[in-house]
Protein backbone atom coordinates (compact mmCIF):
# COMPACT_ATOMS: atom_id res chain seq x y z
CA UNK A 1 0.00 0.00 0.00
CA UNK A 2 1.19 3.52 -0.79
CA UNK A 3 1.52 6.31 1.77
CA UNK A 4 -1.85 7.72 2.89
CA UNK A 5 -2.63 10.59 5.26
CA UNK A 6 -5.96 10.64 7.08
CA UNK A 7 -7.12 14.11 8.11
CA UNK A 8 -9.51 14.76 11.00
CA UNK A 9 -10.42 18.09 12.55
CA UNK A 10 -11.31 17.21 16.15
CA UNK A 11 -9.46 15.18 18.79
CA UNK A 12 -12.60 13.06 19.18
CA UNK A 13 -12.52 12.33 15.43
CA UNK A 14 -8.83 11.46 15.52
CA UNK A 15 -8.82 9.20 18.60
CA UNK A 16 -10.68 6.18 17.13
CA UNK A 17 -8.44 6.30 14.04
CA UNK A 18 -5.28 6.56 16.14
CA UNK A 19 -6.45 3.59 18.18
CA UNK A 20 -7.56 1.41 15.26
CA UNK A 21 -4.45 1.96 13.15
CA UNK A 22 -2.19 1.98 16.26
CA UNK A 23 -0.61 5.27 15.30
CA UNK A 24 2.14 6.96 17.27
CA UNK A 25 2.72 10.67 17.73
CA UNK A 26 5.24 12.22 15.31
CA UNK A 27 7.23 15.16 16.71
CA UNK A 28 6.71 18.28 14.60
CA UNK A 29 7.08 21.93 15.47
CA UNK A 30 3.74 23.01 14.03
CA UNK A 31 1.66 19.96 13.06
CA UNK A 32 -0.22 17.40 15.12
CA UNK A 33 0.82 14.24 13.29
CA UNK A 34 0.59 10.51 13.99
CA UNK A 35 2.07 7.58 12.06
CA UNK A 36 2.47 3.86 11.78
CA UNK A 37 4.24 2.43 8.75
CA UNK A 38 2.72 4.02 5.63
CA UNK A 39 -0.35 5.54 7.33
CA UNK A 40 -0.27 9.05 8.75
CA UNK A 41 -2.96 11.05 10.50
CA UNK A 42 -3.13 14.84 10.66
CA UNK A 43 -5.36 16.55 13.20
CA UNK A 44 -5.95 19.80 11.34
CA UNK A 45 -8.26 21.75 13.66
CA UNK A 46 -11.71 23.18 12.97
CA UNK A 47 -12.56 25.28 9.93
CA UNK A 48 -11.42 25.71 6.32
CA UNK A 49 -8.46 27.96 7.09
CA UNK A 50 -6.98 25.54 9.63
CA UNK A 51 -7.67 22.64 7.28
CA UNK A 52 -6.04 24.32 4.28
CA UNK A 53 -2.99 25.62 6.15
CA UNK A 54 -2.27 22.36 7.96
CA UNK A 55 -2.90 20.19 4.90
CA UNK A 56 -0.48 22.30 2.84
CA UNK A 57 2.13 22.17 5.61
CA UNK A 58 1.69 18.39 5.95
CA UNK A 59 2.16 17.81 2.21
CA UNK A 60 5.31 19.91 2.31
CA UNK A 61 6.64 18.04 5.35
CA UNK A 62 5.63 14.63 3.94
CA UNK A 63 6.21 14.78 0.17
CA UNK A 64 5.81 11.00 -0.13
CA UNK A 65 2.12 11.16 0.82
CA UNK A 66 0.21 9.95 -2.24
CA UNK A 67 -3.39 10.12 -1.00
CA UNK A 68 -5.43 12.12 1.49
CA UNK A 69 -8.71 11.05 3.11
CA UNK A 70 -10.67 13.49 5.25
CA UNK A 71 -12.63 11.65 7.95
CA UNK A 72 -15.11 13.40 10.18
CA UNK A 73 -18.67 14.16 11.22
CA UNK A 74 -21.30 16.06 9.26
CA UNK A 75 -24.92 17.12 9.47
CA UNK A 76 -27.35 15.66 6.93
CA UNK A 77 -30.90 14.41 6.48
CA UNK A 78 -29.80 10.81 6.96
CA UNK A 79 -29.99 8.61 10.08
CA UNK A 80 -27.33 9.25 12.71
CA UNK A 81 -24.26 7.14 12.02
CA UNK A 82 -24.83 6.86 8.26
CA UNK A 83 -21.50 6.83 6.41
CA UNK A 84 -21.35 9.17 3.40
CA UNK A 85 -18.71 9.65 0.71
CA UNK A 86 -18.38 12.94 -1.17
CA UNK A 87 -18.98 12.91 -4.92
CA UNK A 88 -18.70 16.71 -4.88
CA UNK A 89 -17.27 19.25 -2.45
CA UNK A 90 -18.56 22.81 -2.36
CA UNK A 91 -17.13 25.81 -0.57
CA UNK A 92 -20.28 27.64 0.53
CA UNK A 93 -18.48 30.99 0.80
CA UNK A 94 -16.83 31.00 -2.63
CA UNK A 95 -19.15 28.65 -4.56
CA UNK A 96 -16.08 26.70 -5.71
CA UNK A 97 -16.53 22.98 -6.44
CA UNK A 98 -14.25 19.93 -6.55
CA UNK A 99 -15.31 16.57 -7.97
CA UNK A 100 -13.39 13.53 -6.64
CA UNK A 101 -12.83 10.56 -8.94
CA UNK A 102 -14.67 7.88 -6.95
CA UNK A 103 -13.81 4.17 -6.90
CA UNK A 104 -16.21 1.71 -8.50
CA UNK A 105 -19.52 1.17 -6.71
CA UNK A 106 -18.68 -2.50 -6.11
CA UNK A 107 -15.68 -1.47 -4.03
CA UNK A 108 -17.81 0.53 -1.56
CA UNK A 109 -21.31 -0.97 -1.87
CA UNK A 110 -22.32 0.06 1.65
CA UNK A 111 -21.64 3.78 1.24
CA UNK A 112 -23.98 6.42 -0.21
CA UNK A 113 -22.48 9.43 -1.94
CA UNK A 114 -23.54 13.05 -1.41
CA UNK A 115 -22.41 16.60 -2.04
CA UNK A 116 -20.43 17.87 0.93
CA UNK A 117 -20.75 21.59 1.57
CA UNK A 118 -18.14 23.28 3.75
CA UNK A 119 -19.63 26.12 5.76
CA UNK A 120 -18.09 28.75 8.01
CA UNK A 121 -20.49 28.05 10.87
CA UNK A 122 -22.73 25.09 11.74
CA UNK A 123 -25.71 24.63 9.41
CA UNK A 124 -29.04 22.98 10.22
CA UNK A 125 -30.66 23.17 6.77
CA UNK A 126 -30.59 19.38 6.52
CA UNK A 127 -30.96 17.83 3.06
CA UNK A 128 -30.83 14.20 1.87
CA UNK A 129 -28.37 14.91 -0.95
CA UNK A 130 -26.00 17.14 1.04
CA UNK A 131 -23.84 16.91 4.15
CA UNK A 132 -22.66 20.04 5.95
CA UNK A 133 -19.27 20.31 7.65
CA UNK A 134 -16.41 22.83 7.98
CA UNK A 135 -13.10 21.45 6.66
CA UNK A 136 -13.34 19.53 3.36
CA UNK A 137 -13.11 22.57 1.06
CA UNK A 138 -9.93 23.73 2.81
CA UNK A 139 -8.38 20.29 2.49
CA UNK A 140 -9.25 20.09 -1.21
CA UNK A 141 -7.98 23.61 -1.90
CA UNK A 142 -4.56 22.62 -0.55
CA UNK A 143 -4.33 18.97 -1.61
CA UNK A 144 -5.34 19.47 -5.25
CA UNK A 145 -2.21 21.56 -5.76
CA UNK A 146 -0.20 18.34 -5.32
CA UNK A 147 -2.47 15.31 -5.73
CA UNK A 148 -4.90 14.06 -8.36
CA UNK A 149 -8.62 14.04 -7.48
CA UNK A 150 -8.61 10.24 -7.55
CA UNK A 151 -6.49 10.36 -4.39
CA UNK A 152 -8.35 12.99 -2.33
CA UNK A 153 -11.56 11.91 -0.61
CA UNK A 154 -13.91 12.99 2.14
CA UNK A 155 -15.69 10.34 4.20
CA UNK A 156 -18.23 11.54 6.73
CA UNK A 157 -20.59 10.03 9.28
CA UNK A 158 -23.86 11.76 10.16
CA UNK A 159 -23.69 13.34 13.61
CA UNK A 160 -26.83 15.49 13.57
CA UNK A 161 -30.10 15.72 11.65
CA UNK A 162 -33.67 16.98 12.05
CA UNK A 163 -34.38 14.47 14.81
CA UNK A 164 -31.08 14.85 16.68
CA UNK A 165 -29.75 18.40 16.90
CA UNK A 166 -26.18 19.72 16.99
CA UNK A 167 -26.61 20.40 20.69
CA UNK A 168 -26.71 16.64 21.33
CA UNK A 169 -23.26 16.05 19.88
CA UNK A 170 -20.65 15.02 22.47
CA UNK A 171 -17.09 13.77 22.35
CA UNK A 172 -18.38 10.27 23.08
CA UNK A 173 -20.94 10.39 20.26
CA UNK A 174 -18.31 11.69 17.83
CA UNK A 175 -15.95 8.84 18.69
CA UNK A 176 -18.77 6.33 18.26
CA UNK A 177 -19.69 7.82 14.89
CA UNK A 178 -16.11 7.75 13.63
CA UNK A 179 -15.72 4.13 14.72
CA UNK A 180 -18.62 3.31 12.38
CA UNK A 181 -16.72 4.75 9.42
CA UNK A 182 -13.67 2.51 9.88
CA UNK A 183 -14.86 -0.49 7.78
CA UNK A 184 -15.78 1.85 4.91
CA UNK A 185 -12.56 3.80 5.39
CA UNK A 186 -10.52 0.60 5.14
CA UNK A 187 -12.37 -0.35 1.95
CA UNK A 188 -11.77 3.11 0.49
CA UNK A 189 -8.06 2.91 1.28
CA UNK A 190 -7.88 -0.45 -0.50
CA UNK A 191 -9.83 0.92 -3.47
CA UNK A 192 -7.52 3.86 -4.20
CA UNK A 193 -6.23 3.38 -7.78
CA UNK A 194 -2.52 3.34 -7.03
CA UNK A 195 -2.02 0.70 -9.72
CA UNK A 196 -3.07 3.31 -12.28
CA UNK A 197 -0.17 5.56 -11.35
CA UNK A 198 2.61 5.01 -13.85
CA UNK A 199 5.94 4.27 -12.21
CA UNK A 200 8.02 4.72 -15.32
CA UNK A 201 11.80 5.00 -15.42
CA UNK A 202 11.54 7.76 -18.00
CA UNK A 203 9.53 9.93 -15.61
CA UNK A 204 12.02 9.31 -12.82
CA UNK A 205 14.91 10.09 -15.14
CA UNK A 206 13.29 13.34 -16.32
CA UNK A 207 12.59 14.38 -12.72
CA UNK A 208 16.21 13.66 -11.82
CA UNK A 209 17.46 15.68 -14.78
CA UNK A 210 15.27 18.66 -13.95
CA UNK A 211 16.20 18.63 -10.27
CA UNK A 212 19.93 18.34 -11.05
CA UNK A 213 19.83 21.29 -13.42
CA UNK A 214 17.37 23.52 -11.55
CA UNK A 215 17.94 22.54 -7.89
CA UNK A 216 14.36 22.60 -6.59
CA UNK A 217 12.92 21.08 -3.41
CA UNK A 218 11.64 17.57 -2.84
CA UNK A 219 8.10 18.92 -2.45
CA UNK A 220 8.36 20.64 -5.84
CA UNK A 221 9.69 17.41 -7.34
CA UNK A 222 6.66 15.53 -6.02
CA UNK A 223 4.28 18.07 -7.60
CA UNK A 224 6.12 18.01 -10.94
CA UNK A 225 6.17 14.20 -10.98
CA UNK A 226 2.38 14.14 -10.53
CA UNK A 227 2.00 16.53 -13.46
CA UNK A 228 4.35 14.45 -15.62
CA UNK A 229 2.37 11.30 -14.81
CA UNK A 230 -0.80 13.06 -15.93
CA UNK A 231 0.94 14.38 -19.07
CA UNK A 232 2.09 10.91 -20.10
CA UNK A 233 -1.34 9.40 -19.39
CA UNK A 234 -3.07 12.09 -21.46
CA UNK A 235 -0.63 12.58 -24.34
CA UNK A 236 1.13 9.17 -24.22
CA UNK A 237 4.46 11.00 -24.16
CA UNK A 238 6.54 13.24 -21.91
CA UNK A 239 7.19 16.91 -22.68
CA UNK A 240 10.49 17.92 -24.26
CA UNK A 241 13.27 18.04 -21.67
CA UNK A 242 15.03 21.06 -23.18
CA UNK A 243 11.77 22.99 -23.28
CA UNK A 244 11.22 22.36 -19.58
CA UNK A 245 14.80 23.27 -18.68
CA UNK A 246 14.40 26.56 -20.56
CA UNK A 247 11.66 27.54 -18.09
CA UNK A 248 14.39 27.99 -15.41
CA UNK A 249 12.29 27.43 -12.23
CA UNK A 250 10.10 24.70 -10.76
CA UNK A 251 7.22 27.17 -10.45
CA UNK A 252 7.42 27.97 -14.17
CA UNK A 253 7.50 24.25 -15.03
CA UNK A 254 4.45 23.56 -12.86
CA UNK A 255 2.57 26.48 -14.45
CA UNK A 256 3.49 25.36 -17.96
CA UNK A 257 2.42 21.76 -17.39
CA UNK A 258 -0.78 22.75 -15.57
CA UNK A 259 -1.82 25.12 -18.38
CA UNK A 260 -1.10 22.47 -21.01
CA UNK A 261 -3.07 19.79 -19.16
CA UNK A 262 -6.00 22.11 -18.48
CA UNK A 263 -6.13 23.15 -22.15
CA UNK A 264 -6.14 19.59 -23.46
CA UNK A 265 -9.42 18.60 -25.17
CA UNK A 266 -11.63 16.03 -23.45
CA UNK A 267 -12.22 13.07 -25.76
CA UNK A 268 -14.62 10.17 -25.31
Amino acid sequence: MKTICLIAALPAEARPLISYFRLNSVPHEHLRLYQRDNIFLLQCGVGKLNAAANTAAMLQALPNVQAVINVGIAGSDHPIGTVLLAHAIKDAATEKYWYPHLPGIKQLPEVSTVKITSVDKPCTEYQPDTAFEMEAAGIYAAATKVLDLAFIHSLKTVSDNKESSIEKISAASVEENIEQTIPSLSNLMQALPFDALPENDDIGLLCHTLRTKLHYTQTEQHAIKQLLNRHKALFEALPDTEQLLALKTAKAIRSHLTEKLNAAPVLY
